[in-house]
């Protein structure tokens, strides 16, 4: 991974730095855009860096004509998720970083509040929103870590949300209250929020991820460092969730390789975090 010290040489001259990574995600751009740079802007100082993986469909013409304001990088070669986001960081200036998916719409001031949060709790590590699906309706982006036990749910249920399964309901935290603000395990790196130090005292994600679990991996990594992850629903963004791996294909084995590179890491049961945190928010 990117040595820390290269995430401390840049001087924030601004206070979030946006952090996208797509590739033939055109279509979600036209969404996510405006919903950054329409009637509602971010009142924060902010910019937007955008690593384009070698899409074909115009992305990258799309942004330089329309938001000429954004930072583009261009791969000449794809690049894993990790890696891609820790490369836009790296071309960053902002006190903050918000890794954003192409898939992400802004609601009407949810960067301020997760600014306006972040300054408020220095100590915490990451900070997640509250998500809804397309329709309006609630998404579970909250999960316990991994297990050998779930694992064999999710295969069991065929990754299905709305299986009636006790492991699949641990998993995806649904006895949470989702309106209030609390400590989360992690959550799917589809939104997340933290300071430029906190990311380099994380060393960035993780490149021995390629694709998937990096999101898991970070936020553990996080908890072990005492910089608890956060879930602040006062922040709320659409998430039109493209859940690339839930049919058998290339991205579902770049998943189960994810996931034995995780266990490799940290041990086929994780315990949780957020039951034994104790700090005050």
């Amino acid at each position: 991974m990117y040595k820390i010290n290269l995430f401390l040489v840049q001087v924030p001259m601004i206070q979030i730095s946006i952090i996208t990574v797509g590739m033939n995600h055109l279509s979600y751009l036209k969404s996510l855009l405006p919903s950054i740079y329409g009637e509602n802007k971010p009142d924060v100082s902010f910019e937007m860096v955008y690593v384009d993986n070698c899409s074909t469909d115009g992305s990258v013409e799309y942004i330089q004509a329309n938001y000429p304001q954004v930072k583009v990088i261009v791969n000449t070669e794809p690049l894993g998720f990790g890696e891609n986001n820790n490369k836009g960081v790296f071309a960053s200036t902002g006190k903050y970083i918000a890794i954003i998916n192409p898939d992400i719409v802004m609601h009407a001031g949810s960067l301020d509040k997760l600014f306006n949060f972040a300054e408020s709790h220095p100590d915490v590590g990451i900070i997640v929103p509250k998500l809804l699906n397309p329709d309006g309706t609630f998404q579970y982006s909250v999960r316990g870590f991994i297990s050998l036990s779930i694992l064999l749910a999710r295969i069991r249920t065929k990754g299905n949300d709305k299986a009636t399964d006790k492991e699949v309901d641990k998993y995806l935290c649904r006895n949470l209250d989702y309106d209030k603000t609390q400590a989360v395990d992690w959550a799917i790196g589809a939104a997340f929020f933290l300071s430029r130090d906190r990311f380099a005292e994380l060393g960035g994600f993780d490149l021995d991820y390629f694709l998937y679990m990096e999101d898991e991996d970070i936020c553990l990594r996080s908890w072990k460092l005492n910089r608890p992850v956060i879930y602040y629903p006062e922040a709320v963004m659409t998430h039109n969730h493209l859940r690339g791996s839930s049919k058998l294909g290339k991205k579902t084995f770049l998943h189960l390789n994810s996931m034995r590179t995780f266990f490799q890491k940290h041990g086929f049961h994780v315990p949780s975090f957020r039951s034994s945190f104790k700090g005050i928010l």
